[in-house]
């Protein structure tokens, strides 16, 4: 068993060989690609649990990516690589919705550190059952995102039902579209309604002559009487 699925996109070849060994040798199943649209036909494809991405590439900078990442799976995690030189443009991806970068040369124990921070995250998922009874795994945004990307946030709830916000990794809030909070709401108004017919058909059952015979009869019956009717009720069941 693996310790994730991790889509490795980086344009240098040795970069990529070497990253892509040492993820291995960590657990890690990788599959590698050259660029970003290499790397977005392989997420229309398959299922991965974390993206490291390159931030700038030839025909396709890392910033893009992100977005383009997100609009297919907005809590798929990403973390960014980038030269010093690149640092603020990482940390306004950051502020998009990256996980978190690291800085060329990559320390490997520092990368290994992330991905197991990526990992904890995806298995900590929120899941909601829908109106339909379908359990999903809810789409998950951090604080940071929710209040500078709150467009997109939105249509990530109206798309799947419902998204969950996060501070620290932990949940704290839960936005849902208006289709589920109204099929929430009715389907509390009907369980409501069920429970007020039900009552009301038992208090009518109890109205009837017969009713109110057996009431005044177990009211008035002796401890020897309502023996005898216990041992009769359990032969009839039995």
């Amino acid at each position: 068993m693996t310790s994730g699925h991790v889509l490795l996109v980086e344009h240098e070849p040795v970069l990529r060989k070497s990253l892509a060994r040492r993820l291995g040798e960590a657990g890690y199943e990788i599959t590698p690609a050259s660029g970003g649209a290499e790397a977005l036909h392989l997420l229309e494809a398959r299922h991965f649990d974390v993206v490291v991405c390159d931030l700038v590439m030839p025909e396709f900078e890392g910033l893009s990516l992100l977005r383009r990442v997100h609009d297919l799976g907005p809590d798929l995690p990403v973390i960014l690589m980038c030269e010093e030189a690149h640092r603020r443009s990482a940390s306004r991806a950051k502020a998009e919705g990256a996980l978190d970068f690291l800085i060329k040369p990559i320390d490997v124990g520092s990368l290994e550190r992330t991905m197991a921070h990526a990992m904890r995250r995806q298995r900590g998922r929120v899941t909601f059952r829908n109106r339909r009874g379908e359990e999903l795994r809810m789409a998950s945004f951090n604080a940071t995102v929710a209040k500078n990307a709150f467009g997109r946030m939105l249509d990530t709830a109206h798309r799947q039902g419902a998204v969950v916000i996060t501070k620290h990794d932990a949940p704290k809030a839960v936005l849902v579209s208006l289709d589920e909070f109204n099929a929430l709401a009715r389907a509390a108004e009907s369980k409501l309604d069920t429970l007020s017919g039900e009552f009301d058909a038992l208090l009518a059952r109890m109205q009837t002559p017969r009713a109110r015979a057996g009431m005044r009869a177990a009211f008035d019956a002796t401890p020897r009487q309502f023996g005898k009717a216990a041992v009769a009720a359990a032969r009839k069941r039995g």
